[in-house]
């Protein structure tokens, strides 16, 4: 048997089909883990902010709770949906108590050690993410009930944006 002799002139052949194949593999694994931090946020029309401090201070150990309410008076709070523009004022009071009961439930599921200040109070910010149209009187609700003795978030954040400057000022 003849042993073949490679000359320069040719070129040597690499498979790239398993290279290929790790790639999309990777382009999957990666699509499906990413975290899309925007996606607590329901799509409202919020007010404008003429003052006011932007709260840039990030702690990855502990993260902030988005509370989410629409123009129509519906509070989107992770999973959960309330009603607080129900004409029935035990509706609104069944309400506010679920999302009472959503906080802490929130609370419970993250380590009281963590989320709790000495006094009880919550270390975890939550963010107030309103649509302009929204009543304030449901914003105060909510305001209310992360209050609550049972929940003591005194820290809340309220999502609004710039208002338009004017050209040519």
């Amino acid at each position: 048997m003849a042993a073949k002799v490679i000359t320069d002139t040719e070129d040597a052949k690499m498979n790239m089909t398993p290279m290929i194949d790790m790639t999309f593999l990777l382009v999957v694994f990666f699509m499906l883990t990413i975290d899309l931090s925007q996606k607590e946020f329901f799509p409202v029309d919020l007010p404008f902010a003429t003052t006011g401090v932007e709260d840039k201070e990030e702690d990855d150990e502990v993260r902030r709770f988005v509370i989410n309410l629409t123009g129509d008076g519906t509070v989107h709070f992770k999973s959960y949906e309330f009603n607080l523009a129900s004409e029935d004022p035990g509706e609104q009071d069944d309400a506010i108590q679920a999302l009472q009961d959503a906080l802490r439930q929130v609370h419970s599921e993250r380590g009281e050690i963590l989320l709790r200040e000495k006094d009880g109070a919550s270390k975890v910010p939550v963010m107030i993410h309103a649509d302009w149209g929204a009543k304030w009187k449901y914003v105060q609700w909510i305001m209310q009930a992360c209050a609550h003795p049972d929940i003591k978030i005194y820290k809340l954040q309220f999502a609004v944006k710039k208002p338009p400057t004017e050209k040519g000022s």
